[in-house]
């Protein structure tokens, strides 16, 4: 059994899988139902590195503002839904929360590289959370876009020398491909802002982690935010659930080879 809960394919894939799939289940009638993400990405860091948070290292805060973000989606939800600006402000909160959570690496590097690489994370962090936001009223759609990038982020990190990363991708990935079966079996639920955020943050705050802590090429960032563009390509919306998506889980897992392959040319040294 202790093997079991050691391995990594349980850890990051079939642990958070089945804790999602619960949560969804029972919360499948309600907008709580996305809360199944940040729940199978705990069940991940639970199995692994923990909840201590001191002292609080930049992966630690990770770890917290990944687990706050459904929080703050499920404040924009009750209190901020009529508001044209929530976009916009939850995405510069979370880009100004990355140079946060980089701080201590970012104070390490010369002063000249150091605001440009604090200026082009917390870009990317915003832009990622912006467009997952856009994916909100579509639940198939972010279910969709959670798979892709989690996988994408996992299968990066992997490339990157990051197994911490790796796995809390995976959880991702595995939590939203539970919630997506949950929709297709039940009724479709839209993200709102608990979803989009409980994807959008913790997906991009790994991906700049392989970057700054890894060995992410900078260009595989950008690549990344390709697959919420693609869970944005049109589906048949008279066909079955189960077709729409089917399709849409197959436009954002190809979409999340083009960052894979970013990070394994990379890896390779091509682009250097």
């Amino acid at each position: 059994m202790s093997a079991l809960i050691d391995h990594p394919a349980f850890q990051g894939g079939i642990a958070p899988f089945v804790v999602a799939l619960i949560v969804a289940a029972v919360l499948c009638r309600s907008r709580l139902a996305w809360l199944a993400i940040v729940a199978g990405y705990a069940t991940a860091i639970g199995l692994t590195a923990g909840f201590a948070f001191s002292p609080l290292t930049a992966l630690r805060k990770i770890v917290l503002v990944s687990l706050l973000a459904p929080l703050v989606g499920l404040a924009a939800d009750s209190l901020l839904r009529t508001s044209r600006g929530v976009v916009v402000l939850v995405a510069v909160a979370f880009a100004a929360a990355s140079i946060w959570v980089f701080a201590s690496v970012l104070a390490q590097r010369e002063s000249g590289g150091r605001y440009l690489l604090a200026g082009g994370v917390a870009l990317f962090v915003a832009l990622i959370v912006a467009l997952v936001e856009r994916l909100r009223s579509a639940g198939l759609r972010a279910g969709a876009c959670g798979i892709g990038l989690g996988l994408a982020t996992a299968l990066s990190a992997f490339l990157s020398a990051s197994i911490g990363f790796m796995l809390d991708g995976a959880a991702v990935a595995a939590a939203a491909a539970a919630l997506l079966l949950v929709q297709v079996i039940a009724s479709e639920r839209p993200a709102g802002h608990t979803g989009a955020l409980s994807i959008a943050a913790p997906t991009g705050l790994f991906a700049a982690g392989s970057l700054m802590l890894a060995q992410l090429p900078w260009y595989a960032l950008p690549a990344l935010l390709i697959v919420p563009a693609a869970a944005l390509l049109p589906v048949p919306e008279r066909a079955p659930r189960v077709a729409r998506a089917a399709l849409l889980f197959l436009y954002t897992v190809c979409a999340a080879m083009i960052p894979v392959l970013a990070a394994w040319f990379g890896a390779r040294g091509s682009f250097a």
